[in-house]
């Protein structure tokens, strides 16, 4: 199953309808939305729709989230991007919470702005932003050998357990890298590197929280692969992972026996993460390649026959699950080897443009899994555009023509 443009363009034009008349279209300084994470991959969408639609108001939506993220960047926790929630301060007047996962989620929203608008001429302003940040969390959360800590949290400064943190890790080599790729900077590649080394040799399934048994597989699988995919798709960072591994987990609880679960999908199979496979290489890079393929055949053997996945134990954790499909498609053109993708994200998008998707996921309720479908669909539509121009515009068409559709 190809990517189908009538079904992108169907869930394309309803998400871009919903966001263009949502408080985050509008000029108001007020935080719209519970975290400005969640946001980011609203603007992330917009920022892609823009071309697809022809309109303009998606840049104006990225213009007002970079302008918001710099006018409060340093009032939540210094040099930090204020993260819409953690307020609450202890007697010594610590923040609860300034994570560096979450505000590395402004981050890359920040920077797809600038990737897409080039021209505008806040993007230097914009860039000195994330710079300032990057340097922060570079200064004050690494450990000795240069993996990211979860930054504040519970009023303390990477407190006992969280020192290491695949989500911080993942999310902010991603940043690193794609700061690197725009400003050409390249000790942001270097920074990277034990990062990526982290998330492709970190024992998931044993983590502190035990999110891959307790919440969702999907929550560390669309995190982490945000820094996998990333890493696989740069140049730059493939000659930097070409070389033996340094080893730099430190603190991070070592892998158990785990309980095997009854499968609900019945194409379900197995798929050990381990900490260390010797046939997988001992190389950063060919790390990096067996532990995306590991994710990758987990899409792959627990997608249902709807077009989701194998089901989290908490319907919350359902939200995180609409990007699945826009990063398997960053993957299948950016990656070596990853084109057999495409047919996992079109099924989820087909199931995402019914009614059955949108009553699953909460879209056009739930704000986040509503802004991870933006990305999704509006990833789609920026390979269905290249690939046939004609036949994007027509399908794109047909859902005007049919204007019961657009909601």
């Amino acid at each position: 199953m190809q990517l189908d443009p009538n079904v992108t363009a169907r869930g394309l034009v309803k998400l871009w309808n919903y966001f263009s008349h949502h408080i985050i279209a509008s000029p108001g300084m007020a935080h719209p939305m519970q975290a400005c994470f969640e946001e980011s991959y609203v603007v992330m969408g917009a920022a892609r729709t823009m071309d697809l639609m022809g309109d303009a108001r998606m840049t104006a939506i990225c213009r007002r989230f970079h302008a918001r993220m710099m006018e409060f960047q340093g009032v939540h926790y210094p040099d930090m991007f204020d993260m819409g929630y953690g307020y609450n301060r202890d007697a010594k007047g610590m923040v609860n919470c300034s994570c560096v996962a979450d505000n590395a989620s402004t981050a890359n929203g920040m920077l797809e702005g600038v990737r897409l608008f080039p021209h505008l001429p806040e993007n230097p302003a914009v860039l000195a932003s994330v710079k300032r940040y990057l340097d922060h969390c570079l200064a004050n959360y690494l450990t000795a050998k240069g993996v990211m800590g979860v930054g504040i949290l519970n009023h303390q400064v990477n407190p006992n357990g969280m020192e290491e943190y695949w989500c911080a890790d993942a999310l902010f080599a991603a940043t690193l890298i794609r700061y690197a790729d725009l400003t050409g900077e390249t000790k942001y590649y270097d920074a990277a590197v034990p990062m990526v080394e982290y998330i492709a040799t970190f024992d998931y399934k044993n983590t502190l929280w035990g999110e891959w048994a307790k919440s969702a597989p999907q929550q560390i699988l669309i995190y982490t692969s945000e820094g996998l995919i990333a890493a696989l798709a740069s140049p730059e960072m493939k000659k930097r992972l070409s070389v033996p591994l340094r080893h730099v987990i430190q603190f991070s609880p070592k892998a158990e026996p785990e309980t095997l679960v009854p499968a609900q999908a019945p194409n379900q199979v197995h798929t050990e993460l381990a900490t260390a496979r010797a046939a997988a290489g001992d190389t950063i890079w060919s790390r990096l390649v067996a532990r995306f393929a590991e994710f990758t055949e987990w899409f792959h053997q627990n997608q249902m026959a709807d077009g989701s996945f194998e089901h989290p134990p908490s319907d919350h954790f359902r939200c995180y699950e609409p990007l699945v499909a826009g990063l398997l498609l960053d993957a299948a053109v950016r990656t070596e080897g990853n084109a057999w993708l495409e047919p996992i994200a079109a099924k989820q998008l087909r199931f995402m443009a019914t009614n059955a998707g949108k009553l699953y996921y909460g879209l056009y309720a739930n704000d986040f899994a509503s802004g991870m479908a933006f990305v999704s669909f509006s990833t789609a539509g920026e390979i269905l555009k290249k690939r046939d121009p004609a036949a994007w515009a027509a399908a794109l068409q047909g859902v005007f023509d049919r204007g019961e559709e657009i909601w």
